[in-house]
This record gives C-alpha cells, structure tokens and sequence, in this order.
C-alpha cells in the first residue's frame, strides 16, 4: 500500500519540485523563517505563542537562595510566574484557552509571566532544579504518569482528537470507514504517526499534512467547503467551535481522552493549592458564555433559556438572596409553562444586548425596549407587544412646569448611555428645537441624580419606570408625555421562528391577565416597598446576608463564594433557625450525625454553620478523582451534599452500565440518579429507591442561581466603577 503524503495539496515525489515549493512558501509567508514565531492567524484562533520579548530559551538560575526557586513565596517575592513550555518548530506552543487560565490566574496574584522554552524530556528535570515554577502546554495523563518530582494539578480540560466532517456525508463510526478517504492532520499532533499507519492498512486512505500556517479555524473552513474530506482536530478547539452552524459533525474519536493538568515541584504545596483553588473557582466559568443559535426544539433539549437583559429594578435585581424584575420574572413565568430554567445573561448597553443575541450567547433580550424606536436589523424579530409606556420629560420638583416641547428649547437634557429615546430627541434636534443633548456613559440611577442635583435640567424614562424609581423622594416630578405610549416588544434572531411564535403565543394568553396584571403591579403601579433608588439594586458583591463569612471560608476551602451563597439559600434561604423534616438545621441545614462530625454544636450560629458546611463540601470533592474535571467534581460534591455520597457512587456506577459517562454530572449521572428514583413493583409492592429526582433539580437549581450571581456581581462592579468615574468631576 503506498502512502500518499501532502502538503498545501501537493504531494511529496518530486525533490526539485519540492525544493521550489519550499522556496516559494519561504518568500510568500516570511513568518515560517523564524523558528518560534507564529502567524497572525493562530493569535485569533486556537494555538498561541508567548510574544518574542516574553521568551527565555533554557534561562538557568543561577541564585542559590532558596527563596528564587520554585516556592509560592518565591515566585510572590519576584512578582513573575516561569512558566516551562516545550521547545516547537512549529510555533503551536500553547492553546489559547490554557494561556488565558495562566494569565487570568497572575493577574488575581498580581504576578507577570516569564515562558522558559526547553525540549519536552527536560521539562520535569528543569522543574525539579528549580528553573521553573509550573510545566503547561502538555497533554497529561494523570492517572499512569506518576513522577517522584512533580505533582499534578486538577485537570482544568479533556482533550482528545476527532475526525471532523461535513454534516451532509455520512459519519465515520469505525477506522474501517476510513478506506477510501482523504484526511487531512497537522503533522505536530500527537495522532499523526497512528494516522501513518492507518494509512498503510486502510485501502484508498490518503493522508495530508495542513501546513503549520493554516489555522484551526482556516482547516475548518477548508472541510466545509469541500477542500478538505476529512480533518483531524483536538477537542480543545472543538468545544469552542460552532460546528452545527458551519454544517459540520464530528465523528470517530482516534485517541483516548487525556487529562490536561500543570506539573508544579512536589515541594511547592503552596503553589499547588494555590492554583487548585483557581481553578476550582474560573474553570467553571468558561461553560457560562457558552454558544448556541438554534431554535426552541434544542432550547427545550438544553434545559434553559437564557434570557439576555440588563440590571435595573424594572428589569433584574436582586433583593435577600432572591431574583425579581419584572422582565425576569415574566420570562420565568413563560420557562415554567415550557419546562425550562432561566439563565440570565447581563450586558452594559443594548448595543452589547444585541451583540450578546447575535452572537448566540443568548435567546432573547428582555429589556424594555420600544422597539418602534430601534433601527431596523434584518436578522433581528421583535414579538408582539407585552408593555406600553409612554417617554416621559422629568425635571426638577421645584422647577417651573412645561407642557410641551417649547419648554425644552436652551436647556441641557441628559440622557443614559442605553436610552431608547436618544434617536427620537436627535429627531426634535433636527426640526429646529435648539436645546443640549447629553450622551452619559452611565445608568438611568444616575442620571436622574445629576438632574435632582441641578447639573441637567430634564431627563428622559419611560412612563413605567417613574414610581418604581420613587422620583418624588428625589425631588423630582414628571412634566410631559413626549408621544402616545410605545410597544415593548422582547428581541429574538429573525430565524428563531419557532421560539418566536411560542413567545407570542404566551403573550397573547397572558397579556392583561389576573397573573400578568399582578405582577405589574407588583413593579410598575406601587414602589417597591421599603427601597428606594440607591438600594433598589443590590449592592456590588452583596447577595446575602452572610457575604462576610461565606467569602472567608469559601477562599478557606477553594470555592467560589457565590456557589456557596447559591447552595445556602437553596438549603436555608438564609434563615438559621430553618429545620427540615429529615432533621437538618440551622443555614447550611447540617444533619445531626453531620454536625457531630464536624464538631459543630449549634447550628444556628450561622459563622460555625458555614464553616462546617464549606469543610463538608470540601471532604466530599476530595472524595473523586483528580482527573475529573473540575466542575463536574464540585456538582458531583454538590449532589453528595443533597443526596449523600454513598448514593451519589452508586449512581455513578449505574451510569457506567447505562452507557453514560460517568464522570459527568450533567445529561450522565444525573439520568442515572433519575432512574434511581423511579419506583418498581416487588413482591406486590410499589418500592422507591429513594427521591433523588430532587437532587437532580437541587443541582440545577443551584446551578442556574450561581451562574445568575456571578453575572450580576461582576455587570454591577464594572457598573459602580462607571457611576463612580462619572460622578467625580461633579464633586468639586
């Protein structure tokens, strides 16, 4: 069998022509003639290089003090984290996901980054000689490579090597499908001497090397169209990709998954539960933003909508622990009717909405908006009606009333940077009302402040936002209606069509109905009660009333403090006297064997109770392996948590002979805990295992509440950062 081997789709037979080629490649593509660097094309896509004047080749301490070596105290001593990466000629060092969890991690610690090249069989003798602090870059199996020099941290991805093709071939299920296609690889990768031999025993199989200057996503676009049969490519990539969205499928998997993990020195404790916590905290982060443009059959499939919008008391807020907001809490009634959750996804401006909804980074943008005054966008459908307001001129108390637009002209109108009627006074501007219009890169709150402060003469907010702002306690009154009241209208993809028409299928039967009508009320027709304007938001990182001790032990024990505060009000609601029928007390609803375990007497003193219940959940994570990923270790302990872990073991090994993975939480164990909890008939008698169908809804709810947090704490520290940039120049 002859092995055909190509390069940029020419094969390798003739040497003179291949010289020329060569040639050639090196005039039109003079990165290739520098060994470590990289093309444009692979900083944007997948595989990335550290930056020339960030590279030490073989850099050898030669400080004998103990403190320049490999310790965390060192490293916080010289303010810069070495890390070891292997020595390429290709330029593909390091993907561009692990380099971001590097740098996020010294940004947290302050740290710059040195990257120290060295040939791949000399990177855990430099580590152990102290010349580097951590080995990244490297595909890891935890589970056969134990080294007497290093330890391994949590693996923070799996990685493994699939076939991908387009959606309309049939899919390659078995290596004997490969006889008869052309497959394209980068020869650096770890599958190519196995595709060499596959292609010695697979009839009519013809193997191509991609040329190192194609970047992953160029090679994705080269099967789409057809340039390409068949490529091989890491998941790494993939999970990243939109693939049904570029008609593609992956297929057959030609590797065994492997963990991937950095090595830091066995005697760097510090540094090795240091970056433990890190990603037990960020790594659960990057499934957040995930991407999805399809339409309501695949929404249901996933579980959630999510539901794009911004923070503001008309829309998202957040009030004891609890979610509220008229557009949160309609769209929840609508994901109740359809069996989903909902995932809020918060931007700064509605230009960042629609940029969020276009992206696939969301469902729907609920937020108000008039939509007769948006410009139009062909790839974007707006529903029908489920709010009408009228935009409302809001001026000081004291000041004279106006009645109409005259009363505008010399004065000084300021406006949010996200204001719907931006376009609308552009318009006045033009038929000749001469008065000053403001753009202010700050929220509505503050606008309104500026106005009662008499830095602005008049505002501009819709007729629904006027008592749930409480104007009148800020001096401030309502002179005139600028229009007939407008349509709110929430904004989908103009291809959703099925998501769209169930949408307004849900407005029609519910718009002015007893629920609808209520909650209305609730938001729009009497002030939110005991709040006014500066605490209608919650505060920056404040979501319980235990934020203080959940952060201390949470940091404690290597979790994130809002998963813990999710978890809380998900046992207690926040409440310390709470009991359960199965016994449980106290915020963290601890057992009475579990708090005697943990040497926890009263329950319902709430420091005590989180602290025994941040050290539970700690005990049971350290119960799975390390070479489960991380988040699915911290469900798994959350599900151990609700369920106990001898439960949660037996599920997962159900899961096993289910066919399922079984170290996953999500759409794995979780059907296994479902079945679990299914009733059968014995001896004439109806026999449950136990409830765990309540754990499944226990880890999802918590779940949905976490990623819900994390969104609101961080929109509303970039939030507050702005308002207080915004307000300084008014305070001389």
């Amino acid at each position: 069998m002859q092995l055909i081997l190509e390069s940029a789709n020419t094969s390798y037979i003739s040497a003179p022509a291949n010289f020329f080629r060569i040639i050639i490649t090196f005039f039109l593509i003079p990165s290739l003639g520098l060994a470590g660097t990289i093309d444009e094309n692979f900083t944007d896509d997948f595989c990335v290089a550290p930056k020339a004047n960030e590279i030490h080749e073989n850099s050898i301490s030669t400080n004998k003090n103990p403190l320049h070596k490999n310790s965390l105290e060192a490293i916080l001593n010289r303010g810069t984290l070495r890390v070891l990466i292997e020595k390429k000629d290709d330029g593909c060092v390091i993907s561009k996901i692990e380099k971001e969890l590097l740098e996020k991690f010294t940004v947290e610690y302050d740290l710059k980054i040195d990257w120290v090249y060295f040939n791949s069989w000399n990177l855990v003798l430099e580590l152990a000689k102290g010349n580097g602090d951590i080995i990244a870059g490297q595909r890891q199996n935890i589970s056969e490579k134990k080294n007497a020099y290093i330890n391994y941290t949590n693996a923070w991805a799996n990685s493994d090597y699939k076939i991908v093709q387009r959606s309309d071939n049939s899919r390659i299920r078995k290596l004997g499908d490969l006889a008869g296609r052309h497959i394209a690889a980068y020869r650096v990768s770890p599958v190519w001497d196995h595709l060499v031999e596959l292609s010695k025993n697979q009839i009519g199989m013809t193997l191509e090397e991609i040329p190192n200057y194609i970047s992953h996503k160029k090679t994705m676009e080269r099967v789409k169209t057809g340039q390409y049969d068949l490529a091989v490519i890491d998941s790494l990539f993939l999970n990243k990709y939109p693939i049904s969205k570029n008609k593609l499928q992956t297929s057959l998997s030609l590797t065994n998954n492997s963990s991937m993990a950095w090595a830091v020195n066995r005697n760097s404790k510090d540094l090795h539960k240091v970056l433990n916590q890190y990603l037990n905290k960020q790594h659960i982060l990057h499934g957040i933003g995930s991407v999805h443009t399809d339409d309501l059959t695949l929404i249901k499939q996933r579980g959630v909508i999510r539901v794009i919008t911004d923070a503001k008391p008309s829309h998202y807020y957040l009030k004891n622990g609890k979610l509220n907001g008229f557009e949160y809490e309609l769209l929840r009634a609508y994901a109740k009717k359809n069996q989903l959750r909902v995932n809020v996804v918060l931007a700064n401006s509605q230009e960042e909405m629609f940029q969020l909804l276009l992206e696939g980074k969301g469902d729907v943008i609920a937020a108000s908006l008039p939509s007769g005054l948006l410009s139009k966008n062909k790839s974007i459908q707006y529903t029908r009606p489920y709010d009408y307001a009228s935009p409302i001129i809001i001026g000081r108390s004291k000041d004279p009333q106006i009645i109409d637009v005259r009363g505008l002209i010399g004065k000084r109108i300021s406006l949010s940077r996200d204001n719907p009627y931006w376009d609308y006074m552009l318009g006045l501007k033009e038929r000749g009302y001469d008065f000053d219009l403001i753009e202010e890169d700050t929220d509505v709150a503050t606008v309104l402040l500026k106005v009662a402060f008499g830095i602005y003469d008049f505002t501009i907010i819709g007729g629904h936002q006027i008592k749930l702002n409480r104007i009148s306690e800020m001096g401030l009154k309502s002179h005139f209606a600028l229009s007939e009241p407008i349509a709110h209208r929430w904004a989908l993809r103009a291809k959703n069509k099925q998501l769209y028409n169930n949408l307004n299928m849900f407005i029609k039967s519910e718009y002015r109905g007893v629920e609808y009508n209520v909650l209305h009320a609730k938001y729009f027709e009497q002030p939110l009660e005991s709040e006014s304007l500066e605490n209608g938001l919650v505060k920056v990182n404040s979501l319980s009333p235990y934020d203080d001790e959940t952060k201390y032990y949470a940091e404690k024990y290597g979790f994130d403090w809002r998963l813990i505060i999710a978890l809380m009000f998900q046992e207690s609601q926040f409440n310390p006297n709470a009991n359960s029928y199965a016994g449980a007390k106290g915020v963290m609803q601890l057992t009475k064997l579990t708090a005697e375990l943990l040497g926890v007497r009263d329950t319902k003193n709430v420091e005590k109770s989180i602290d025994a219940g941040v050290r539970y959940l700690s005990q049971l994570r350290e119960k799975f392996d390390n070479s489960i990923l991380i988040d699915d270790r911290m469900w798994f302990a959350v599900a151990s948590y609700n369920s106990g872990y001898t439960r949660l073991k037996k599920a997962r090994a159900l899961a096993e002979k289910m066919g399922l993975d079984k170290n996953k939480w999500f759409q794995n164990v979780e059907l296994a805990m479902l079945l679990m909890a299914k009733p059968y008939e014995k001896n004439g008698k109806k026999i449950r295992n136990c409830r765990c169908g309540q754990t499944v809804v226990y880890v999802r709810e918590i779940r949905t509440r976490y990623f819900n947090y994390i969104r609101l704490t961080e929109t509303q520290q970039l939030a507050m950062s702005s308002t207080s940039r915004s307000l300084k120049p008014s305070i001389n």
